[in-house]
Order: C-alpha cells, then structure tokens, then sequence
C-alpha cells in the first residue's frame, strides 16, 4: 500500500473517530442474534455512556432497544438477514439507564458481491422529537384553555366512529355555544371572558370519563363525543349535566356571572356514519336549540327541511362549481398619494342559471355552514392568480387581495394551498395580499398569529378587514404581521355627514401608521370624502366613486382608459421621455 493511502487511511479513521454521531462497524458473521460489535467511535462511547472496550464484540443488543420496542429490534435483524439497509427509530437505553430516542442507519457494505460489514449510524434524536411533540401539541391544542381543538377533536371522532363500527355501538357528539358571550365581552372586556371560557373548561373536565373528549373549537363553542352511552337517554342525561353544571354562577374579577348555553346532539349511525356528517348535523342541531331556547337537541330531518332553499343552494353550489358558474369580479384600489391604480380587491360572484347574478352574501354563509368555503376558496385563489399572470405577461402589474373566511383561516393547509397556487402560476407573492377580519382573528388569536406568520414567512401581504368593526387589542395589532388596516366602510360612508365618523377614520389613520402599517378606506362614494382622505394621508381607497367591482375583461378596459391606471403610467413615461 502507498504512503498516500496510508494517509488517506488516517485521515478517514481521524474524521470517523472525531464524528459527532455514533458509528459502530458490524462483522458480516450472521449468527442468531446478529453481527458483532468490531469498532465504534468516540461519539459511540458518549452517546451509551460507555468504554469501547466494553462495546467491542457485543451483538446488537448493545445499541440499548428498549424491551417495549422488540419489534423494531426484530425487524432490524430482519434486514439485517436479508442484508438490506434499515432506516429506523426507538426508544434506547444508556449504561446509567436513562433513555433517550435513537434514529439508526445500517448500511451493508459489499466487496466483489459479497457482504464484509455493516456500518451503523447512530444519532439522538430526543430534543427533535421533543420539538415535534412541542409543535404538535400548538397544533391541535387551544392555547387559552389547554383543550383539544377542532382538529383534535376531528381526528379523535373519526377513530371513535370507526371503534364503533367495528364493535357495533354508538358514538355521540355534542356541540355547545355559550348563549349571549358577546355580550359579555362587549361589556367586560376580551380579558373577562378568556378568563370565562377558562373556568367554563376546568369545570366540563370534572364531568368527563378517561375516554371521551372534550374539546375547545373556538371563540365559545366547545365540543364533546362520547363513546359509553348506550343510547339516545344517556346523551340527553350528559347534555342536560352540563347544562346544570353551567347554572352555578362563576366568580371573575369580583364579578358573580351566570352562563347558560345551547347544545346540539348528532349520534353515530344514526345522525351521519363518518365525522364531517356528525359535525354538520350537531352544528345545525345546536342552532336549533338555540333559537328554541330548550337547552339541548338531537339533530332531526326538520332541522334541514325548514331551509329547503338554503339546501337546494348547497346542491346547487356544488354543481356551480364544476360547471364554472362561479366569476371573479375586481374593484379597483386607488393609491391616494400617487393618484395610481395598481391594486384591486377580488370578489366573487354567481351567475346563477336561474336566480341571475348573486352578490356574496347570498350564498357566502351557506357555504361557511355546509364546508363548501373551503374549496371554493381554493377555487378562488387559483382564479384569481391564473387572472393576475395573464394581466402580468400583457404588461399590467396589478397587485391583487383576497378575502379569506373564518372558517378558511382554521384550515391548516392554507398556506401550503396558497404556495402551490403561486407555483403553479410563477407569481411572485408580494403581488398577493390576503385580507382577514378581526372577527376571524379573535375566534383563536394563537391560531390566526400561526397562520398569518406563515403566510408572512411566504412573502404574502396581509391585510385586517373592517378594522373598527372588531374588538382586537392594541396588543393583538401590535402582533399580527399586518400590512395594511382596512378602515370599514361604514365609518368612512359616514364622514360626510357626521364629525363624529370623521374623527374616527382620522385616528385610525394616526394609529395605523403609528404601527407602521398602510391604510385602506372602503366605501369610497364621493369625491368629497375621497379629498378628505387625501387630506388625512390615508394611503388607498376604495369603492363606488372610484369604480365598482368588474369582470376581468372589463376591469382591464376600465384600467387601460382610466386616468387612475395605466393611460397615466404611459403619459408619465412619454412625459419623462
């Protein structure tokens, strides 16, 4: 052998030895229990608290598997008969007996076809996963209450309806609404009624058994599934305990509160056969109780067919969509200072094929009750960046913001969704902003501050809508990674006849740039108001003076020949030239 190979020899055992990690080099022997322990490094000998004298000629039992994970430790020695690599984790023990979580590599190694050893890499991987399960945990647990949330919730229901198919019993849940919370933390305050919301949880905990799920689904709805009743009377006993249990007053501040509540009921199979159903049906059986004012109710058929307009919309809606009867329409937001529009608000519309052209608001709701929000705001964002791109590459940059329900701002999946349609369409995602209310923000703060930092992460825009209208704090503001407060058009459609409403759009205005962040005014109806918002050093405004919402080939003619859009963009250049 060469003096370089020599060298190169070192220098590798040098680099082996100063790892890290653990590493350990196996013989090829396959004796019942495994190859035997030939080398292993310093990072071996930290990692086990143990000599490499000690190490050497041990079987695998050396890495310290732990009894109750023998079956990773069987099929590792199965791979390692069949002379396969293995990628796996455990839990494992060191000398001293503490335990600690492995993440273990063997790699056989092969000379002219034949195996000559393993090398096995071996890394603590305990303060990852401690992380993950940290992580998790802020995922599906509420952050004011320590409660499962909906998505707990969600996942824990599917398996208790699974468990009761195959066992042929039931499974029940039940939804309950505080009855009146606004009204409590109108009057007083967000900070009362978390501290509400936290004793309403310890003391539903005290009625609960080991295995049923009591769960916090935001604002002042909290769930529960039952997985022990026997029938239809058992659920109805355990709504109508808590019910009671709610009838002794809490003691806040000072302050003797009494709460009551509603409580929709929908059992498995009865109600629905899988979780989306049962969540739907106990959802509408607990508005039922609630304009009933009875305290609790089982879903029945009558819950729907009282809205059968509302249903033949559901029906309809899905249809809608797969044949394209949905349409983005845009209005335009001006840039107050530069006198430039370059921003534009996305709505949506229906052309219904019978009831003509419907607004919003006609079947927005329904769709936030029936689930439909969500793939219709899917539908919404890919429109609305298909429409962007092709306005992009004719040379007209508009930047576009999009609403963003409560119900949507829940999912989880959101900002991977918004990501994938940027890919798809190669936006660039400062051209994107997506607006929220503060009434979507204060349902669960944690969650809305997670998911709008992702969104940030990304480089997406974002913007509080009717900013006024809401109760978030200065805090919550001071938080939320916002861009731009959107001043509620009620306030800004008031300024002409009230000092009042005027006073106000001024100190929102002070205050949002005091945070530093811009400020649309919506409700735009004059030129009156538009020059009084010039004069406040409001940033953008929007509504009916400047234009009304457009289909897209409209919105881009009005864009081409409005003074506001790209006809001044053209002059100024031909200007400066």
């Amino acid at each position: 052998m060469s003096e370089l190979s020599t060298e190169q020899l070192r220098l590798l055992g040098s680099a082996v030895d100063a790892a890290e990690h653990g590493i350990a080099i196996l013989t090829s022997v396959n004796e019942d229990k495994g190859p035997r322990i030939a080398f292993v490094n310093d990072g071996f000998c930290r990692l086990y608290g143990t000599k490499r004298e000690a190490a050497l000629g041990q079987t695998l039992v050396a890495l310290g598997i732990v009894e109750r994970h023998q079956a990773i430790f069987d099929d590792m020695l199965e791979h390692i008969f069949e002379q396969e690599f293995f990628d796996g984790e455990a839990t494992a023990r060191r000398n001293d007996g503490s335990e600690f979580e492995l993440d273990v590599h063997l790699v056989p190694i092969q000379e002219n076809g034949n195996l000559t050893h393993w090398v096995a890499y071996l890394r603590d991987i305990t303060e990852t996963k401690n992380q993950l399960l940290m992580l998790r945990r802020q995922a599906t647990y509420d952050a004011l209450t320590d409660l499962p949330n909906r998505m707990l919730l969600f996942e824990r229901l599917e398996k208790a309806i699974d468990n009761a198919r195959t066992q042929k019993t039931l499974a029940a849940l039940l939804l309950m609404d505080l009855d009146r919370f606004k009204e409590i933390n109108d009057t007083f305050g967000h900070h009362f009624g978390d501290m509400l919301l936290k004793q309403i949880a310890d003391r539903l905990r005290t009625l609960l058994h080991p295995n049923e799920t009591l769960s916090r689904l935001g604002g002042d709805e909290f769930g529960l599934f039952l997985t022990r009743a026997s029938d239809s009377n058992d659920v109805a006993a355990v709504a109508r305990r808590i019910l009671d249990s709610l009838q002794q007053p809490f003691a806040i501040d000072g302050h003797l509160l009494e709460v009551s509540a509603s409580i929709g009921i929908a059992i498995y199979p009865t109600h629905g056969t899988d979780a989306r159903a049962l969540l739907r049906r106990a959802d509408a059986a607990m508005y039922a109780a609630k304009e009933a004012n009875v305290g609790y109710a089982f879903h029945n058929q009558e819950h729907e067919s009282r809205t059968p307009d509302q249903l033949a919309l559901t029906v309809e809606m899905r249809r809608a969509m797969e044949r394209d009867e949905f349409e983005l329409y845009y209005q335009p937001k001006l840039h107050l200072t530069s006198g430039l529009m370059t921003r534009a608000e996305v709505l949506i519309r229906w052309n219904h094929p019978n009831r003509g052209l419907l607004p919003p608001g006609a079947f927005i709701p329904v769709a936030e009750r029936t689930g439909l929000i969500k793939p219709m705001t899917d539908w919404i964002i890919d429109r609305m960046l298909q429409q962007c791109r092709e306005w992009h590459n004719a040379g007209a940059p508009v930047h576009v913001a999009v609403n963003i329900s409560a119900k949507s701002l829940q999912d989880q999946t959101l900002p991977v969704k918004i990501q994938a349609a940027l890919d798809k369409w190669k936006m660039d995602p400062r051209f994107v902003k997506v607006e929220i209310t503060e009434s979507s923000i204060m349902a669960d703060p944690a969650h809305a501050l997670a998911i709008t930092s992702m969104l940030q992460s990304m480089g997406v825009r974002l913007s509080l809508d009717d900013f006024g209208t809401g109760y978030s704090s200065l805090s919550n503001l001071r938080q939320l990674p916002v861009d731009e407060l959107k001043i509620d058009n009620s306030f800004v459609m008031g300024m002409s006849g009230s000092e009042a409403d005027t006073s106000i759009v001024r100190t929102m205005i002070d205050l949002a740039h005091s945070l530093g962040k811009q400020v649309c005014a919506e409700g735009v109806e004059n030129e009156e108001t538009y020059r009084r918002l010039q004069e406040m050093n409001c940033d953008l405004a929007q509504g009916y003076w400047i234009s009304k919402p457009k289909p897209a080939a409209e919105f881009l003619e009005w864009l081409v020949e409005t003074f506001w859009g790209l006809r001044q963009v053209k002059e100024s250049l031909r200007a400066r030239g």
